[in-house]
């Protein structure tokens, strides 16, 4: 935006031109006006900092024009002016975004200062969004919590690609922080003050899947009352991150190719396009390469994706990352404790020698299920040791490359050093795991199959399922 540049609106001939020579002496450069139509027709293309706008104008007058300039261009600023003047219009030029307001007539001296004013208050705001965002920036660089060679490449890779609108295809086991990746992606482009909307496709059913993304007209199908707004709509000027997208179904591919193709998505029932300006960053777990070899997923919408792509390194190849990250979740639990927890000695060398087949998501629940198993405020090597074969176990279990529902495995000498309480919340917990993988391998990862033999609520299994990271998919 111009510093300088101001735009004047009144339809008396003779004042614009008053204005326009106070403002001219003064080095701002003036654009004059007669009506608030023809002003309106110039600010959709062209760059003003301040509107000095009188109210009483025919046709538009100065009030209506605000409301619709603050749609076109948010961050100017209008200075009223009228002869009539009363509280009550002031109050309602204030109300409505007006800068300052001023009665005719008025000194030069008086236009001028109410622009200087103006043209600070840009400024400071500018700045202050400019700090803010800076801030911002550095909070969530603190939060990726990286020290590795491979990771700092990543994060690199990530600073540079965020200012561009392309679409980012982010690869990596399950766990390794392909979302953060994706947030700090945004907070670095010039998105970061519109919105960054997740979605999780593995735990949407196909047919919610679509309405959740596109939104629905209302009448398109039962139930649908109202006309509903898709997160693609919600995301626009923002960015969406659709992580887990090997999952979706080859329908939704078809649709996602069309957005990706001409910036379109259509309602479900709905006969019209909506025009979006979202840039798209997906993600998976999956070889998506192999998926278009079994025509499970589209070549054209694979290289529609990976315009730009990061690969994210498990945690067991990145194990300087460990004591940063486990630092990270402490202190985060300690903001919420009377008494912080610490480490003992032991518990580092042990996390440092494990291979975190559920990545950095399970070291962050292994490190908060410590915290509430340990004796006082110390997290110690028997505290530690069952909750990584427990960890382990639910990797295996969940893992689309496993499905065996033979035995649990259950280390004894570490499940007797558990309380009564917790060696039993445990048994339980692999109990529910091991029934679970094993009804939906009997019925091929049909969850409606499933719960009928199971006798268990539909929405109770999908609860379950949530609960144990369990896809539902890797059984088909």
């Amino acid at each position: 935006m111009s510093s300088k540049r101001i735009m004047i609106v009144d339809d008396e001939d003779g004042m614009c031109k008053l204005l326009a020579s106070i403002l001219s002496a003064e080095g701002y450069e003036t654009a004059v006006f007669l009506s608030a139509e023809d002003a309106l027709a110039s600010l959709k293309a062209g760059d003003y900092s301040v509107a000095l706008v009188d109210i009483k104008m025919p046709g538009m007058d100065g009030l209506d024009f605000i409301v619709k300039a603050r749609e076109i261009d948010p961050s100017m600023q209008f200075i009223m002016m009228t002869a009539y003047g009363s509280i009550e219009s002031a109050v309602e030029a204030i109300k409505i975004g007006a800068f300052d307001y001023i009665t005719k007539p008025f000194k030069g001296d008086e236009i001028l200062l109410s622009v200087i004013k103006a043209l600070e208050h840009i400024e400071i705001v500018a700045e202050n969004k400019k700090l803010r965002t800076e801030i911002n920036i550095l909070n969530i660089k603190k939060s990726l919590n990286v020290a590795s060679p491979r990771m700092l490449e990543v994060v690199s890779m990530a600073e540079k690609i965020a200012p561009s609108n392309l679409t980012v295809l982010i690869t990596g086991e399950s766990g390794t922080g392909k979302e953060v990746i994706a947030r700090y992606i945004h907070s670095m482009s010039g998105r970061s003050d519109m919105p960054f909307v997740p979605v999780q496709c593995s735990l949407l059913p196909v047919n919610l899947l679509e309405s959740e993304l596109f939104g629905f007209k209302k009448g398109a199908f039962t139930g649908a009352t109202e006309n509903r707004m898709g997160l693609f709509e919600q995301a626009n000027n923002g960015t969406i991150f659709l992580d887990e997208i090997g999952d979706i179904s080859l329908d939704i591919q078809g649709k996602l190719l069309r957005f990706l193709q001409d910036r379109e998505i259509r309602r479900i029932g709905d006969n019209k396009s909506i025009t979006l300006d979202v840039r798209l960053i997906a993600a998976t777990n999956k070889d998506l390469e192999m998926l278009i070899k079994e025509k499970l997923f589209r070549e054209d919408l694979f290289f529609r994706l990976k315009v730009l792509s990061i690969y994210i390194p498990p945690l067991r190849e990145r194990i300087e990352d460990i004591p940063l990250l486990v630092g990270a979740f402490i202190e985060q639990l300690n903001q919420q404790r009377k008494f912080p927890i610490v480490l003992d000695s032991e518990c580092m060398n042990v996390l440092m020698n494990y291979n975190w087949p559920g990545n950095v998501r399970e070291l962050k629940n292994c490190i908060e299920s410590a915290s509430a198993l340990c004796d006082g405020n110390v997290i110690r090597k028997k505290d530690i040791l069952p909750l990584i074969n427990f960890s382990n176990h639910e990797r295996r279990i969940s893992d689309s490359s496993s499905s065996d529902c033979g035995d649990v495995f259950f280390d004894k000498s570490n499940l007797l050093e558990l309380t009564y309480g917790e060696a039993k919340s445990f048994i339980i917990e692999e109990f529910e795991k091991k029934y679970i993988a094993f009804k939906l391998k009997k019925n091929n990862g049909n969850i409606s199959a499933a719960s009928r033999e199971a006798k268990i609520d539909r929405k109770n299994f999908w609860q379950l399922l949530k609960k144990y990271d369990i896809n539902p998919d890797s059984f088909k």
